[in-house]
């Protein structure tokens, strides 16, 4: 088992840096090859999972826990809008611009796009545009995130529990998906203003943290569908809210952010430990 974890993590991270490379020479973080460097982990592990006749029915398909649907959207939402304010009142940043304005029971000024246009309307057809925009933008971001998860908490994850067990497992895993974004941290992507203290520990740091939230969605819910989900959460929410933010130092809101994941993972870990038995008792079922 130790050789083939070994193979897979080498063989996705020459076959990422090399995605890497090409994206720096075809305009860094805005090159069109940049979202689908996500696949990587997934089309290599399903290689893996082909090859070794292992089959994909144990990386769970089903929704029969549909309730996690709930954290894994508004956890990343709850936790991004708490940030952006708690940024505010510390006096790190400030909103650039209001995101919507409302006047006279309509909404007459919207600031982000909605799949139904921006168009000043009624509060009833705004709750509406906002909830059937974002659960598209789910959707279709859950299908760049599912290579990742795919790889990362769906072939690699078990096998670095059963190894290290749950906590450690957990920990080996963020590290290495934050490194395997190590060239695309150096060209300015998630930390521009601190990209070599973002490559080498920040990013690795956060990754560590979420993993420890992915980890413990997909353990808990027995379905690939629900980390792919938050991860879209993640990337969609906090991405949008700091988007609509400028800040006095950019390194505060990174801090900020690391730290808040570290406290939603402390309690991840708690639920793991407490469910351990369980746990282990699903994953050889």
């Amino acid at each position: 088992m130790k050789n083939k974890m070994m193979w897979y993590v080498s063989i996705v991270f020459i076959f990422s840096y090399t995605w890497q490379y090409l994206i720096y020479k075809t305009g860094a973080t805005e090159s069109v090859l940049f979202p689908f460097l996500m696949w990587f982990p997934g089309l290599i592990a399903i290689a893996f999972l082909i090859f070794s006749r292992k089959g994909f029915r144990n990386i769970g398909w089903g929704m029969k826990k549909w309730k996690f649907i709930f954290p894994a959207i508004l956890v990343p939402l709850l936790l991004s809008i708490g940030l952006m304010y708690i940024i505010k009142m510390l006096g790190w940043g400030e909103q650039t611009e209001k995101l919507f304005v409302f006047n006279n029971n309509m909404f007459e000024q919207i600031k982000f796009g909605l799949i139904l246009g921006n168009h000043p309307q009624s509060i009833s057809f705004f709750i509406f545009n906002m909830v059937v925009s974002h659960l598209l933008f789910l959707i279709v971001g859950s299908i760049l995130t599912l290579g990742e998860e795919l790889g990362w908490r769906g072939y690699l994850q078990e096998k670095l529990l059963r190894k290290y067990g749950i906590i450690k497992g957990l920990v080996v895993l963020g590290a290495i998906w934050g490194y395997w974004h190590f060239p695309i941290i150096l060209m300015g992507y998630n930390f521009p203003s601190q990209p070599i203290l973002g490559a080498f520990i920040l990013m690795p740091l956060g990754t560590i943290f979420l993993g420890m939230f992915l980890g413990w969605i997909y353990l808990r819910s027995r379905s690939i569908w629900m980390p792919a989900l938050a991860h879209t959460s993640i990337n969609l929410f906090s991405g949008f809210l700091y988007g609509m933010t400028m800040y006095e130092n950019e390194i505060y809101r990174q801090l900020v952010w690391i730290i808040a994941w570290g406290l939603i993972a402390i309690f991840c870990v708690f639920s793991l430990k407490k469910n351990k038995p369980q746990l282990w008792q699903e994953m050889e079922s």
